[in-house]
């Protein structure tokens, strides 16, 4: 069976066998037709399979009779709530019992689209750091060598002359699929997109046939949702598993070798079958960048290798030695993936900004604003190590930390900006439901000693860091990078710091 686009709709029979999910079926399975998968009972139609796996907040169990009443012909339903709904099958609706419906749900969909992964060339980026930059170097490398990309990330989903805003940086699996379908129809060759730890964890990326994942580091992100570190591992490291059922040939990963986590993975390469990728600066790997050879500066960046090839130049638009890592990942595996070095090269030069990422505002005052999205422990130190390594004057930074996620890191990283800049100015990140002067002590109880100062209101904060500034300073706006919105209490408003920046910039109010 394949199904090439939403509209088809197949047999639940030849679905459950394509998908080879192995479940307890009830009900009329043998003459059910499958119109669509839809876990959100709202998108439901005529015909639908309705999947009720459970949410961040919700249960879909709880969203079946409004299924049903919008015509579902049959629901997927998780075995321990198998007794509660024995009646369906007598009314004529296929039932599925399955111990992980997030699991099920993703076979589903793979299976319902066509499986549209194993028609493309496909990429999956892991790590807490460098997911988006990676993506935008390959997919700038695949223009290069004639390709047509599609991208899956933060920043959006994108292929041809199709954007679509991005409501999670890994969409939930089904719409995964559909995107996939849709890229294939439209003559995507080579998709690279972004795997979150999230979504490993909840089995979105199931039903993908990668051919290739790169794994970049691992710091302390997402507690919240993992508990302790070790568990975040563990979520990051699945997407070996999903390398290793692939059924793309001449599969690899890619791994930072200098990370030590990724340096656990590796050492671990013996339980796979696949070959590996190491990239770094220092240990005994097999993508090498010459530390000796790295310059940066506000223009960009400028390395060459010692192996594979010795003296194999990069010249990159993007500034910020972080910038050497992504790339190298990104060179790792467009190489390996066969393309020409030359169209390696070209597509890195060719990169001018990655949304949000060291970011360089204009400015005709003499004064450098960046923005980036640097918003855990490792990423804000990397950023601003990279901007002193630009000897600024001074570094002024504003920066907060996002409410209702991980609070660990709030008196980490206010630690962080007091000894890394020269003047932090604490504001307000997305506070959603958390009181943000709470978060705001929070994140100053790791700064004693520091000179800062506070501002809840972000646009205010922003107003006096350019205010304030002076030739030769930097103005360093961490946390929301490429957003063009700010979250307070349930409320979603339009706010994008770049825009925030510039307006400053240009009249030089002060308040």
């Amino acid at each position: 069976m394949r199904v090439k686009n939403k509209h088809t709709s197949c047999l639940l029979e030849e679905l459950l066998e394509s998908a080879g999910e192995v479940m307890t079926v009830r009900g009329p399975v043998h003459d059910c037709v499958v119109t669509s998968i839809e876990y959100d009972s709202r998108r439901v139609k005529t015909g639908s399979l309705f999947a009720a796996s459970q949410g961040y907040s919700l249960d879909g169990h709880c969203f079946i009779d409004d299924a049903l009443a919008r015509g579902a012909s049959a629901v997927l339903i998780s075995t321990d709530k198998s007794a509660e709904y024995q009646g369906l099958a007598d009314r004529g609706i296929a039932v599925l019992e399955s111990a992980d419906t997030r699991k099920s749900l993703s076979l589903l969909s793979a299976a319902f689209y066509g499986f549209p992964s194993r028609g493309m060339l496909m990429v999956g980026v892991t790590g807490t750091n460098g997911k988006t930059s990676i993506t935008y170097m390959l997919e700038s490398i695949a223009r290069e060598a004639g390709l047509v990309p599609g991208v899956v990330g933060t920043v959006n989903y994108r292929w041809k002359d199709h954007v679509m805003e991005a409501a999670h940086t890994t969409p939930e699996s089904r719409d995964l699929q559909e995107i996939f379908s849709a890229m294939r129809d439209d003559g995507v060759d080579a998709v690279f997109m972004e795997v979150s730890s999230h979504a490993l964890d909840m089995n979105r990326a199931l039903g993908i046939d990668f051919n290739a994942v790169i794994f970049t580091n691992l710091t302390g992100d997402h507690l919240d949702f993992h508990g302790d570190l070790e568990s975040y591992f563990n979520a990051k490291r699945k997407i070996l598993d999903l390398l290793g059922t692939s059924t793309k040939k001449d599969k690899f990963a890619v791994i930072n070798g200098d990370d030590e986590f990724g340096a656990r993975l590796l050492a671990d390469m013996g339980n796979f079958s696949f070959t590996t990728v190491a990239f770094g600066c220092d240990g005994d790997v097999d993508f090498k960048a010459d530390r000796d050879s790295i310059s940066n500066s506000i223009n960009g960046l400028r390395y060459s290798l010692e192996k594979p090839e010795k003296g194999y130049t990069l010249d990159l638009k993007l500034a910020g030695t972080f910038h050497v890592y992504n790339s190298l990942a990104a060179v790792s595996t467009a190489l390996s993936l066969g393309i020409d070095k030359n169209a390696v090269a070209r597509g890195l030069a060719r990169l001018s900004t990655v949304p949000g990422r060291f970011d360089v505002v204009s400015s005709d005052n003499g004064i450098s604003v960046l923005i980036d999205y640097a918003h855990t422990p490792d990423a804000l130190m990397k950023l601003l190590e990279s901007v002193r390594e630009l000897r600024p004057r001074r570094i002024i930074t504003v920066f907060g930390c996002g409410g209702d996620r991980d609070k660990t890191k709030r008196p980490v990283m206010g630690s962080i900006a007091g000894r890394c800049s020269d003047l932090a100015i604490v504001t307000s990140d997305n506070p959603r439901t958390e009181d943000p002067m709470a978060i705001i002590n929070q994140i100053v109880n790791g700064m004693e000693g520091s000179r800062y100062s506070i501002e809840p209101d972000r646009e205010k904060a922003i107003a006096i860091a350019v205010s304030m500034a002076e030739e030769g300073d930097v103005v360093v706006i961490a946390g929301k990078g490429h957003e063009d919105y700010q979250i307070i209490g349930r409320t979603k408003r339009h706010f994008d710091d770049r825009e925030t920046a510039q307006k400053y910039i240009s009249t030089r109010w002060a308040l």
